[in-house]
């Protein structure tokens, strides 16, 4: 096998971390280690065999020749794996929020965005811009599925790409920008305007539907976790930094090289999801301000490690 990837340790300490913090509180991340590993490896699987078809039914004969190396297939495997991985780390972190840093900051992370839009409040602004019903519902199905389309896209085109280099970057900057943003949404707990200045929001219930059942179903699980109920492990709440808008936006800095039409939808994504964050009372501006931020940095530190590497590799 060749050398670690830089997301295999860093995944596995974060792990170790989260467990050691929880450890006092409840073993129900290691209980639950097995059966949601269960869950997630199909649904990886599956991306995975989804872009090996498309891309052999387009590449043909020189795809079907670099995938089946034992090197690609060994990289593929642990893809997989530290995808699941990394995703029962980061859910984990997330859904711990309230236990290991009680308070909110919901206040300062308001007043921050309403200074960032000249005292105005950029929530009620974008939710005034958008006040149609039409636009607003636009909004309400376009912020759901919108990410839940492109989360999938992304992993199906990454996964089964036949350079290393860029799967493996990828993976690296995605990893270093999911769960950096998780131990921010511990340093910086926050719940989301929605929440926590609910009085601009139930107003918009006929025309946000999909998105306030979805925010009354996470409130519940978060509930849960405070008192110690069944918990859902993709159920946590967290608003800063926003990591809808850095995944958008993160997968667009990688796909502007290397597939144009990509590249574009992407950008498209970046834009939905910043906007939709803010009038569904996700998120503040700040908080998506702040997840542009962490992808561009998680992007450009794996980058500069990569022309380290070259500069260090021999002649």
């Amino acid at each position: 096998m060749k050398r670690l990837y830089f997301f295999e340790p860093f995944i596995a300490v974060n792990f170790l971390l989260i467990q050691a913090l929880l450890w006092h509180i409840t073993r129900t991340p290691l209980r639950s280690f097995f059966k949601d590993f269960a869950v997630l490896v199909p649904a990886f699987l599956v991306q995975a065999l989804v872009g090996i078809a498309v891309r052999a039914a387009i590449q043909r004969r020189a795809y079907g020749i670099a995938i089946r190396s034992k090197a690609w297939l060994a990289d593929t495997a642990r893809l997989i794996l530290f995808s699941v991985l990394s995703v029962q780390t980061y859910c984990w972190i997330k859904l711990a929020v309230p236990l290991l840093h009680h308070g909110l900051f919901d206040e300062q992370l308001r007043d921050i965005s309403r200074a960032l839009f000249f005292g105005h409040s950029p929530n009620i602004l974008l939710i005034d811009l958008f006040a149609n019903p039409v636009a607003m519902r636009a909004v309400d199905w376009s912020y759901a599925n919108v990410f839940i389309a492109s989360i999938n896209i992304a992993s199906v085109y990454f996964i089964s790409d036949p350079d290393r280099r860029i799967r493996v970057g990828f993976m690296n900057s995605n990893t270093l920008m999911w769960i950096t943003g998780a131990w921010l949404y511990v340093l910086v707990p926050s719940l989301g305007p929605a929440y926590v200045f609910p009085r601009f929001y139930l107003s918009l219930a006929p025309h946000l539907p999909e998105t306030q059942e979805l925010q009354r179903i996470l409130m519940y699980n978060y509930q849960n976790v405070l008192h110690n109920g069944p918990v859902n492990l993709f159920y946590g709440i967290a608003a800063f930094p926003s990591l809808h808008v850095a995944f958008e936006f993160l997968v667009w800095l990688w796909l502007r090289r290397v597939w144009r039409p990509g590249a574009i939808a992407f950008a498209i994504f970046t834009v939905v999801i910043f906007i939709g964050s803010i009038v569904t009372g996700w998120h503040y501006l700040i908080d998506s301000l702040a997840g542009l931020a962490l992808a561009a940095i998680s992007y450009l530190t794996v980058r500069a490690g990569f022309s380290l590497l070259r500069l260090r590799s021999p002649v």
